[in-house]
């Protein structure tokens, strides 16, 4: 009998696939991408721009082998199935191996699964597709507009500011944050405040209570102060209610990292290599996700299980919706089986394994559990003699955990106030310090932790979360940002570039790189044309590129073929003189010139 030939994008699953599949699949591995592109010599960039952005990919040299046995295994088979991740980059991956094996005559088909569980493989081995190549152009626009960029904005910087610099069209904008947040700190200008505690006592109990309202004058803070060193306070109004809080979503990538960093103070990076590894090996859905769906099985799962435990449970399952700007190629992360509680789970041997799957099973479960709720109060006084000078008292006590009590969360919080009614006389503590004013000032925004950052990120829609883990590191090691401690801080190199960068490029927009993200969303659904994309993209860029080289180079050597600005550069051959064009391959020697 013919076998069919799986390949998945990791070694690390070929393995259960293979146990799950039997004897008649071969399952092998493309270990990701399988290609790249060319860069250098004739190649120039490796997009020919003239050519309708047309990309001209290699194999990478350390992929020779793998296609070589890819090649190999097709001839054996009678059908390939592309069981790449269920994302862009999986589907390149998909397309760049069947173009590079498509000679070899077998046909090829597209599945994929959300996790390695048995069955939703064999499901999707029975279900499979086409490669959608709408998403394959999204990729390949993200791909090729991060070429264009970072080969001419790269050496732009390093023919004016210095060897060894480069730039990047979401890299320089994440730089950037940090650039503009040391900018704020530096100009932010303090208000100066004052605060007025007041301790009252109802005759059995002290409580403390605080001045309602905004003082920003030491005059105004000593005359309310005056106001309020009165014996006799009024009560005028008692609340006390009940308020629920509610569970948040399941988990999607960038909620991962955020908890990882704030709480464990484990790294993007790291966090992502644990849930790499923990789904690879069947234990969680696929971790490269910003869709909160949960699909109708998993959810009765869950419920069935806190049923078991014997939680309260929800009449209606929570259904959480996803943000406008949400892929929803996946489900949430969550873990693919309910009952492998991490705490009885001796499979799992690595530590930030261990963490990352117990943050992901327990968030999962707390997101369909019954709210936490809390006892609130808060009473306003006023003394007796002045109604509209009025302090107040807030408390907040836990009633009942809810959803708390999975996610392990200790709340000692408490209410301690007195009970007291509308109308009743309290009056000032007689103690020393009944009446505390404090001068206060506004304090700068601070500097970004990893948590922050990736919460901005996220808010102002700039990459996407699968890719935060490498740019947090290459930010961290350019000389144009660091990381001490827990936050990043902006070094003056970085100030500089990010300055030059601002002032000649609108990628270095917030909103520009936002925009541009919504475009490739558009892509990938079919909605806009990729090259139309990429040749407004570059209509604007290469005019900016060109004035801004026309703006700091003094030379003013004009190409004679495209009249745009030729720039010196060193070769294995001594220097030259180029046209900043990448299209155009105008060359010239510099001693015919007269540039000695």
């Amino acid at each position: 009998m013919s076998k069919t030939l799986v390949i998945v994008e990791s070694p690390a699953k070929c393995h259960k696939i293979q146990e799950y599949l039997g004897v008649n699949y071969i399952v092998a591995a493309s270990i990701g991408h399988i290609t790249e592109l060319a860069k250098g010599g004739k190649h120039g960039i490796g997009v020919d721009i003239e050519n309708k952005f047309k990309p001209h990919y290699v194999i990478s040299d350390d992929k020779i082998d793998v296609v070589d046995n890819l090649m190999k295994l097709a001839k054996e088979c009678s059908l390939i199935l592309l069981a790449m991740d269920d994302d862009r980059e999986g589907a390149s991956i998909a397309w760049h191996v069947m173009t590079r094996l498509t000679d070899v005559g077998t046909p090829f088909k597209r599945v994929v699964f959300n996790e390695i569980k048995k069955s939703v493989i064999l499901k999707a081995i029975q279900n499979p597709t086409d490669i959608d190549m709408r998403i394959v152009h999204a990729q390949e626009a993200r791909r090729i507009l991060d070429r264009l960029v970072g080969f001419t904005a790269s050496p732009f910087l390093m023919n004016f500011f210095g060897d060894h610099l480069s730039a990047g069209r979401v890299q320089s904008v994440v730089t950037r944050l940090v650039v503009d947040r040391e900018q704020e700190i530096k100009n932010f200008i303090p208000e100066t405040f004052w605060t007025i505690q007041v301790k009252l006592n109802n005759g059995k109990d002290s409580f403390i209570t605080k001045y309602v309202g905004k003082i920003s004058d030491q005059i105004t803070a000593n005359k309310i102060k005056t106001t309020l060193n009165s014996i006799n306070y009024t009560i005028s109004d008692v609340v006390a209610l009940e308020e629920k809080k509610f569970p948040q979503a399941p988990l999607v990538t960038s909620t991962l990292q955020r908890i990882m960093s704030k709480q464990h103070n484990l790294s993007v990076d790291r966090t992502m290599k644990a849930a790499q590894t923990l789904y690879e090996s069947g234990y969680c859905t696929y971790i490269r996700t910003d869709s909160i769906r949960v699909g109708d099985e998993a959810l009765t799962d869950v419920r069935q299980w806190i049923s078991d435990k014997k939680y309260e449970l929800p009449k209606k399952a929570y259904i959480y919706k996803n943000k406008e700007a949400a892929q929803d190629a996946h489900e949430c992360i969550r873990p693919s089986d309910i009952t492998l509680l991490p705490w009885d789970n001796y499979a799992i041997i690595d530590p930030d394994e261990k963490l990352v799957y117990e943050t992901i099973w327990k968030h999962f479960v707390a997101s369909q559990m019954m709210p936490a709720v809390y006892n609130t109060l808060a009473v306003t006084a006023n003394p007796t003699n002045s109604v509209d000078t009025k302090v107040k008292a807030t408390g907040k006590a836990l009633k009942i955990k809810g959803y708390l009590e999975v996610l392990g969360v200790i709340d000692d919080s408490s209410i301690d106030i007195p009970n007291l009614i509308v109308g009743q006389i309290v009056q000032l503590d007689l103690n020393k310090g009944a009446i505390k004013l404090e001068k206060k000032q506004t304090q700068p925004p601070p500097r970004y932790s990893e948590d922050k950052l990736i919460k901005e990120l996220v808010n102002k829609n700039i990459g996407r979360p699968s890719t935060f883990a490498d740019l947090l590191n290459k930010v961290a090691t350019r000389d144009y940002v660091e990381k001490i401690g827990s936050v990043y801080h902006a070094k003056p190199l970085g100030n500089t570039i990010t300055d030059v960068l601002v002032k000649n490029f609108t990628f270095m927009d917030y909103n520009f790189t936002s925009n541009l993200e919504k475009l490739l969303d558009d892509i990938a659904e079919g909605k806009i044309d990729y090259i139309d994309v990429l040749s407004k993209f570059w209509a604007s860029y290469s005019n900016e590129l060109y004035k801004a080289y026309s703006v700091y180079d003094t030379s003013k050597i004009i190409c004679d073929k495209c009249q745009n600005v030729m720039v010196k550069r060193t070769g294995k051959f001594g220097n030259f003189y180029s046209c900043v064009n990448p299209s155009c391959k105008t060359i010239l020697n510099q001693n015919l010139q007269g540039q000695a």
